[in-house]
């Protein structure tokens, strides 16, 4: 059998170098939200705007009856809506800025807004 090593200062260097990798993007893209994100609720009759880090929830009427909108801990969700095929329950927490629960059939539209420091291919 081979001689068994210790560990050496370039290990220490390496598990280092990514122990503050991994830290940087923890604190980048999971700790830290932009400031200014808001929750645009969009109805036939019905138009608001909510920060999303307040909770609260929602109820806003549309052509089948009321859909249930929930903001809370820095997420939106439907947690309820009187369509058939319940397609927006299903599309879960949304708390990016972008994205969209969107309910066609009692046509109601929720959608994260804000500034985003994010950049597609798009934009460029």
């Amino acid at each position: 059998m081979g001689k068994r090593r210790g560990v050496r200062i370039g290990d220490c260097v390496i598990i280092a170098v990514i122990v503050a990798v991994i830290g940087f993007f923890l604190y980048r893209y999971v700790l830290t939200r932009p400031a200014g994100i808001k929750v645009e609720i969009t109805a036939q009759t019905y138009k608001g705007s909510f920060p999303l880090d307040a909770d609260r929830i929602l109820e806003v009427e549309g052509p089948l009856g009321i859909t249930r909108i929930v903001v809370k801990d820095g997420e939106v969700w439907v947690e309820d809506s009187p369509c058939r095929e319940k397609i927006c329950i299903k599309m879960g927490h949304k708390k990016r800025v972008g994205e969209q629960v969107v309910c066609i059939p009692n046509r109601v539209l929720v959608e994260v807004v804000g500034e985003s420091e994010r950049v597609d291919g798009v934009t460029r």
